[in-house]
């Protein structure tokens, strides 16, 4: 029997939210297949829906004719099947392996932990078959709050200050960066669980939801005091060193980036916005690539 037809499987809502806060809810989002399964399940699989109708006419001699028009409308299906999820896995996270074999062991301990539901028709007397089982997250987007997710976060932080912005610090230093960034991180999570829970269900993409919660994050903590010192001690030790103390966008040129000595500064106006150049050359190719 096959589900392709959204009219053949339960229609029922999920949540557009979900904060995830228990301690072994949040090892599914730690484990890397786990993660991967969910991740597929959001994304879903495009269908096609058919709408028939047929309409009977009579012509002038009284033959009946009979018409039937077909149309077709492409929509998204959420419930999925194990070898629809591996071919999201394999589509948008090519880096993570994940086989059917997978996708058995790990799907009924998500769906035991609430996070997928399921959906079977199996056979008649056979409740083992497995035969047209879907799976569907119970929520367009998890918020999970757990320092460890904050562990991988903060890591890519430090490489990123260490390697692309060249920071050079004492080993004591590297260390209370580090402290500073798993608090910072942790505060949005705890205001990202906190705003969610007085969010009503809304019909957005979960990733476009979840970039939501954590950008309002940031401006409910914007006058957190606590908050605020952290920033500014992160600020001090990796943004001040190598971009100055305050943001000057006019000192370095719009097009290649290159620091501008005041002398030989040119100014361009794109669009009513005056951007500044170390050369013409630099000034012209902006210009060119912003028309084009």
């Amino acid at each position: 029997m096959s589900y392709e037809s959204l009219s053949e499987l339960p229609d029922t809502k999920v949540r557009s939210y979900v904060p995830v806060t228990d301690p072994e809810l949040v090892e599914s989002f730690i484990d890397p297949i786990r993660r991967a399964i969910l991740v597929a399940l959001r994304y879903g699989k495009e269908v096609i829906e058919e709408n028939t109708t047929s309409e009977e006419t009579t012509r002038p001699d009284g033959t009946k004719v009979r018409t039937t028009v077909v149309e077709e409308k492409k929509t998204q299906r959420f419930w999925l099947t194990v070898p629809e999820i591996v071919a999201n896995v394999e589509q948008y996270l090519p880096e993570i392996e994940v086989s059917k074999y997978n996708c058995y062991y790990h799907l009924p301990k998500l769906v035991e932990q609430g996070l997928v539901e399921e959906f079977a028709t199996r056979d008649e007397g056979d409740s083992k078959s497995k035969r047209g089982v879907y799976y569907r997250r119970t929520a367009k987007v998890f918020v999970v709050v757990d320092s460890k997710m904050s562990g991988d976060v903060v890591d890519t932080y430090l490489k990123i200050f260490r390697e692309g912005l060249e920071i050079e610090l004492s080993d004591k230093n590297w260390h209370h960066l580090e402290d500073l960034m798993i608090r910072q991180i942790e505060m949005v999570d705890e205001a990202m669980e906190y705003l969610a829970m007085h969010l009503k269900e809304v019909d957005v993409e979960s990733t476009a939801l979840s970039d939501f919660l954590q950008g309002l994050s940031y401006i409910f903590l914007s006058d957190n005091e606590e908050f605020i010192i952290i920033q500014r001690e992160i600020k001090g030790i990796v943004l001040t060193p190598c971009c100055g103390p305050t943001p000057d966008m006019n000192s370095v040129c719009s097009y290649c980036g290159d620091p501008i000595l005041p002398s030989s500064m040119i100014f361009r106006e794109v669009e009513k916005k005056t951007q500044s150049f170390c050369s013409n050359e630099c000034a012209d190719k902006y210009v060119k690539e912003y028309k084009s």
